[in-house]
């Protein structure tokens, strides 16, 4: 016994001094020291190592000494884990229950009637207190004492809600710790009710009751990490609760079986029976609802996959991306999960990539869960989260383009609208307007040559807004493809170039049924690729070879010029090639090959571009 109490007394003041030297928590090691102290205060009383007035003066003291046990457990639960309050307004009220406490401990020395039972007709060291100043001191303290642990929990709660990863780690400890003080007070009790005061029990229950606290503590401040403290405390509560919940049934059936006047014999045999029956079941739901309040989804990856479905079905799509990001975070229940769609940097973080169809465009970034690491299943479902996530995003990225794509279709046929107008009524309409005046003029003159002449003017302004008329129909569609096909119109419109450079033009005998808009789009980029060739290239030679191959219709126009600088290569021309093959979802690139090879412009078309694609490029054609 007395090897027990020097243990649970020296294991605290070794904690404390432990975490004094080697860590910035001084009022926490402060707390376990003088925990310890009160240990040893209560062990020397019980043990009875002193005689004469020093005994009696020790026995006096100890009389409210049992109350700091619990003092000092609760005081370190509101400073737990950073030696701070939560808040400033905690202050008055911890102070309050101190006092009220240190109440009860004044009570508790100064009561004679607890002294004379133990010391028959000797006067208490420390004098006595009048009995009833006693019993409002005992009161009040006892009241005081049920609101300090009440509010330590309070306290733990509070800061449980808004820890994140180390703290709520360390406060998990303290958890466990808190956890093993009711069930012991439990074993003592059952044991002094039913058992007997087995001696052996009394010093376990004693023991954990006295050191959790003390002990997860000082680990929780100098190595949180020591192992996965949500497993252990998941599994713990499951243990206890099951355990607790077999004790009750078993005594249950068995006390109903004797007062229905049954043997004991049948009624040990029932209680297992039903013991056996009910047991497994309930471990698993419990076991289940545990688990997933500490892990979330990762031992139900099925579940996981439907949560992070069920939000993508119902988030707006201007808060997907955070949607997917919290739904995972709660599924895998870690602090923080991220969608990352920009080059990322390795943070230390887990990192998955969302990768569609062999498109990388982005990263899950989940950040590790507090106390541990990811397992292999853990880290196999997030990789199948991040393959949801990643057909997601992908969507909601070409939604957000889809959207943009209307937008600027939207706006360039207004704009084309707007030109159309500007250029019939600024254009053709006043050269008609002039026409029906001179043929008006015409129709009041006498003389035959002055009608002639008027007549004369208004045919030529007729041809004038005939050819404004062929202008603007070439502006919207060059006629040439209706008229001779894609491939005469490109070499009618290289012949109208530079005689200083020979095009030559070469493609396909038989062309295929094309799509307006690709026929168009390959027109105008082989047109402005030809003129910048007569214009800036200085070359001699331009060849355009036009190929179908499968889906794909590529144009390639190369010269033997002096190639392009960089800034010309950023300038309104290359811009529009490139902007014409992007709408069709093909691609448009320019090279510059060796000395003496000039410029390589090269544009790939789908052959059967997408509706959408087909309706913007006709908008901008």
């Amino acid at each position: 016994m007395g090897g027990a109490v020097t243990f649970a007394a020296a294991l605290p003041v070794a904690l404390g001094l432990l975490v004094v030297l080697r860590s910035a928590q001084v009022s926490i090691g402060m707390l376990l020291v003088c925990h310890g102290a009160s240990v040893a205060l209560i062990g020397l009383q019980a043990l009875d190592v002193l005689g004469g007035g020093a005994g009696l003066l020790l026995d006096q003291l100890a009389q409210g000494a049992w109350v700091l046990l619990f003092v000092w457990s609760a005081v370190m639960a509101h400073l737990f884990p950073d030696g701070a309050l939560p808040s400033p307004r905690w202050r008055w009220w911890l102070g309050a229950e101190v006092l009220g406490v240190a109440a009860f401990v004044v009570g508790a020395v100064g009561n004679f009637e607890t002294f004379s039972e133990q010391h028959p007709g000797q006067a208490p060291p420390l004098g006595a207190l009048p009995s009833t100043v006693s019993a409002i001191l005992g009161t009040v303290g006892l009241v005081a004492l049920v609101c300090l642990v009440v509010s330590a929990g309070v306290a733990v709660v509070v800061r449980l809600r808004m820890a994140h990863e180390d703290a709520r780690t360390r406060l998990l400890w303290l958890v466990w710790g808190a956890w093993a003080v009711p069930v012991s007070l439990v074993v003592a009790w059952a044991n002094h009710f039913l058992l007997g005061d087995q001696t052996w029990l009394v010093i376990a229950a004693l023991g954990v009751g006295t050191l959790s606290v003390p002990l997860t503590v000082a680990v929780a401040t100098l190595r949180h990490r020591l192992f996965d403290i949500r497993v252990v405390l998941s599994r713990t509560v499951t243990a206890t609760v099951m355990t607790g919940a077999v004790l009750v049934m078993y005594a249950s059936v068995l006390e109903a079986v004797r007062r229905l006047g049954g043997d004991s014999t049948v009624g040990g045999l029932l209680a297992v029976a039903v013991v056996a029956v009910v047991i497994h079941p309930a471990h698993s739901w419990l076991r289940q609802r545990v688990e997933r309040r500490v892990h979330g989804y990762r031992g139900d990856p099925h579940r996981a996959l439907r949560m992070l479905a069920d939000t993508t079905e119902a988030a707006p799509q201007e808060t997907l991306a955070a949607s997917i990001s919290a739904t995972i975070a709660e599924a895998v229940r870690v602090d923080w999960a991220r969608i990352d769609t920009g080059s990322g940097v390795d943070d230390g973080n887990h990192r998955f990539p969302l990768e569609h169809r062999g498109e990388v465009i982005g990263s899950l970034v989940v950040a590790s869960p507090p106390g541990g690491r990811f397992g292999a299943k853990d880290l196999a479902l997030l990789r199948d989260l991040a393959r949801y996530a990643a057909v997601v995003v992908f969507a909601d990225r070409h939604h957000g383009a889809l959207r943009d794509s209307r937008a600027r279709i939207v706006a360039a046929r207004e704009e084309e609208r707007r030109r159309l107008r500007r250029d019939l009524h600024d254009g053709i309409g006043p050269s008609l307007a002039a026409v029906v005046l001179k043929l008006n003029a015409a129709e009041t003159r006498t003389d035959a040559q002055e009608r002639h002449a008027i007549l004369k003017e208004a045919r030529s302004e007729v041809k004038e807004a005939i050819d404004e008329v062929r202008r603007l129909v070439d502006d919207l569609r060059p006629p040439a493809i209706d008229e001779v096909g894609l491939l005469a119109a490109i070499r009618q419109r290289a012949l109208g170039l530079s005689e200083a450079v020979v095009f030559e033009v070469r493609g396909p005998t038989a062309m295929p049924d094309l799509p307006a808009a690709v026929e168009t789009a390959a027109f105008r980029i082989a047109a402005e690729a030809m003129t910048n060739v007569a214009r800036h290239a200085s070359a001699t030679r331009c060849e355009v070879d036009i190929t179908i191959t499968g889906d794909e219709f590529a144009i390639t126009v190369t010269d033997n010029g002096r190639g392009a600088a960089s800034t010309v290569r950023s300038g309104m021309g290359w811009e529009s090639m490139r902007e014409r093959a992007a709408e069709l979802g093909g691609s448009c690139t320019l090279t510059n090959g060796a000395p003496g090879t000039g410029l390589s412009v090269h544009a790939v078309l789908p052959h059967r571009p997408s509706p959408g694609h087909l309706a913007e490029a006709g908008e901008r054609a």
